[in-house]
């Protein structure tokens, strides 16, 4: 390749180099006022399911009895809790056996402790107590929470999008007056969901009275209710004229 070509292509190559660059057109601004508004919801609503936990525990020097021991008592007081309460749903939960030592340096085995544990979902708050008293002759009560359904807690969420909503418009609406800006030139853009931190509300009150019979005396129970609450974040924009 000659001289004179070269020199040709170097010249073309610095020309491609140093040729300005031109500036890539900036994306059109949205036009209007954003608006950035919350809109809120809470309602209370009584509860209508509860969750009873028991458990039964033993310590023997033998694991094998102790282990029996419990198989024993937790499937009489499973068949307890079905018979008292057909509609519930009650299964098993955590089962555990651990053993334990004598106090000291000397780290004897002294025996083993083995625990199970019954849960009992139900919508039989009426009849709570006597199915609670009845499976007291089985196991020990750990504790009880009272909540919403599902089906509840999904009626509720509908209720509680509706009014949200319906706040946010309010607040929209009065921005919108308050700027002069006529409801034909308002746009909603964005709508975000959220759950607001309820504070808490006593769901439980349980007495048990003290009895030398045999059997369990019925502990007095007050479901309480429940308060759900609900956010929605929303971008409006109020279009210019």
């Amino acid at each position: 390749m000659s001289a004179r070509v070269l020199t040709a292509i170097a010249v073309l190559a610095a020309a491609v180099l140093w040729a300005p660059v031109r500036a890539q057109p900036q994306a059109p601004r949205s036009e209007g006022t954003l608006l950035l508004m919350t809109g809120s919801a809470e309602v209370e609503v009584p509860n209508d399911e509860a969750l009873a936990q028991f458990f039964f525990e033993t310590q023997e020097a033998d694991l094998p009895r102790a282990q029996s021991l419990v198989n024993q008592r937790v499937a009489d007081a499973v068949a307890q809790l079905k018979r008292a309460d057909p509609k519930a749903a009650v299964e098993t939960t955590a089962y555990s056996s651990y053993p334990v030592y004598q106090p000291g340096t000397q780290r004897r085995l002294i025996g083993w402790r083995v625990r199970q544990g019954v849960q009992l979902r139900t919508a039989d708050l009426a009849g709570l107590p006597r199915t609670v008293a009845a499976a007291q002759q089985y196991l020990a009560l750990a504790a009880i929470d009272f909540r919403l359904s599902r089906a509840a807690r999904t009626k509720v969420e509908a209720e509680l999008i509706e009014q949200a909503i319906a706040n946010l418009n309010d607040k929209v609406a009065a921005a919108a007056r308050a700027l002069q800006v006529p409801a034909e030139r308002v746009r909603l853009e964005e709508l975000n969901f959220g759950v607001a931190p309820a504070p808490p509300v006593p769901r439980m009150r349980a007495e048990m009275a003290a009895s030398g019979a045999p059997a369990v005396e019925e502990p007095r129970f007050d479901a309480g209710r429940s308060l759900q609450q609900l956010t929605v974040d929303g971008k409006a924009r109020l279009l210019p004229p």
